[in-house]
This record gives structure tokens, C-alpha cells and sequence, in this order.
């Protein structure tokens, strides 16, 4: 009997190799390109986070229109400030209740915060804690739970119980939760003809 001697395809060997070899790359290729694109998202979703972040944190806060002082009956002293602002511009909405308020004057250095309603006496020996706002304009959302200043607002910020006599140095700055504080300086002037006093 005759016996028949098979012959080793070198050639189709090296093709498989080159096969297995090509889908491994495939195999690889995607893996990376899977870890590259998880990786670009996580990125990107952190940038634009961080982003917001940069822009509340320079751009919320409020600019200060107009300082009024009311002056007692017997034109003593200014018992009470009127402080009429707006957002800045670029600003995001505000809660006024994540934002205090610290006035400086002589021994009196205090922080407040809001309370919807009438102000609690503030200052000296009556030594309050609180500071009333109110606010109009056509965008605003403000209602008896929900005290946010909108672009286009104007609140009106009323600290109450002071005893601010002449030439008197003092300072208000206002605190949101986030972003930049607004600071305004006044000295009172060294007398009271009217009960009300142009401070800033």
C-alpha cells in the first residue's frame, strides 16, 4: 500500500498567526479607545463643573445702588439703613437667605442674617442678629418660602435698631454663599437736618 505523505502549509500557519496577531491589536485598540473616550468624558464633565464654579464664584454677588440712613425724630443718631442693590451684572439667581451681612461700627462688629419680615432690632446693647429684605421687579420669584433675587431686581435691605451719631465711620458687607462680597464705607456727617441722610 501506498502511503501518501501530507505537506505543512507554512504558508496558511503564518496567515493564522497574522490573524490571531490582528485581532489582538483590534482587541487592544478598542480597549484603549474605550478607557480614552471614559476618560475625555469624566474630563470634560469636570472642566465644565469647574467652570461654573469659576464663573459663580467671580460673577455672583451684588452692587450696592444706594446707602440711606433714617435719622431719629429728635435728629440724634440714624436708627436704621436702607441699602437698595442689584446683582451684579452676569450674575446667577441669589437666595437671600444664604446671604449675611456684617455691619462694623466703633465696638459694634456683628454678622446677620435674614429673616423674612420686620428686622430684629440690631446693634449696641440691643445686640440683634437679623436683617429684613424685600425686593420688586418684573422676574422676581420672591414669595412667603422663597426669597431669590433674579437679574433686573432691586432689593432693599433694612437694618434696624443702630445708634450711628455724627462723624461716625462704618462699614456694611454683604456675604452671599458664593462669590464675591460687597463692601460699602461711609462716615456719617457731622450733623442730622433731615430725617433721612444720603449716606453713599
Amino acid at each position: 500500500m501506498k502511503k501518501v505523505w501530507l505537506k505543512r502549509n507554512k504558508n496558511g500557519e503564518m496567515g493564522i498567526g497574522t490573524m490571531i496577531i490582528f485581532i489582538a491589536m483590534i482587541l487592544v485598540s478598542a480597549v484603549a479607545a474605550s478607557v480614552l473616550i471614559g476618560t475625555a468624558s469624566k474630563v470634560r464633565e469636570q472642566a465644565q463643573n469647574t467652570g461654573d464654579q469659576a464663573i459663580n464664584n467671580i460673577a455672583s454677588g451684588f452692587v450696592v445702588q444706594d446707602v440711606t440712613g433714617i435719622v431719629k425724630s429728635d435728629f440724634s443718631s440714624i436708627s436704621d439703613l436702607i441699602i437698595q442693590m442689584r446683582l451684579q451684572a452676569g450674575s446667577p439667581d441669589i437666595n437671600m437667605d444664604k446671604v449675611s451681612i456684617m455691619f462694623v461700627s466703633g465696638s459694634v462688629d456683628q454678622m446677620l442674617s435674614f429673616v423674612a419680615g420686620s428686622a430684629v432690632a440690631h446693634g449696641g446693647a440691643v445686640g440683634g442678629t437679623s436683617y429684613s429684605a424685600n425686593t420688586t421687579g418684573t422676574t422676581t420669584t420672591w414669595t412667603t418660602s422663597e426669597h431669590v433675587v433674579n437679574q433686573g431686581d432691586l432689593v432693599t435691605v433694612t437694618i434696624t435698631g443702630l445708634t450711628l451719631i455724627y462723624s461716625t465711620p462704618a462699614s456694611v458687607t454683604i456675604v452671599p454663599a458664593y462669590g464675591t462680597s460687597t463692601l460699602v464705607s461711609f462716615i456719617t456727617p457731622s450733623y442730622y437736618s433731615t430725617n433721612l441722610v444720603e449716606l453713599r
